[in-house]
């Protein structure tokens, strides 16, 4: 078919499927670059599960850690507070 006999439409639609082929070969050659097998979409989806857990898990450790700290800090506050109040025989 030559591009002078085409339509708008069917050029539009010829303009489309080569668009959506380029998009498709680039993010396919992103991912390799970065090491993600895209033939295995199940594997994939499962080790950013993983990820998304260990990011999670990591997190809440921070958390609990930064409660953890202020809370030592606030008992040895009020400790020497208590100690000056009662005072020192």
């Amino acid at each position: 078919m030559r591009l002078e006999t085409m339509t708008e439409a069917e050029v539009r639609s010829m303009v489309d499927e080569i668009a959506k082929q380029a998009a498709k070969e680039a993010v396919k050659e992103v991912f390799l670059t970065l090491g993600i097998e895209t033939d295995e979409a199940l594997e994939v989806q499962k080790d950013m599960q993983h990820l998304r857990a260990w990011r999670e898990a990591v997190a809440t450790v921070k958390r609990q850690s930064l409660m953890t700290a202020i809370g030592i800090i606030t008992a040895g506050v009020l400790g020497l507070v208590w100690l000056a109040v009662k005072g020192t025989p």
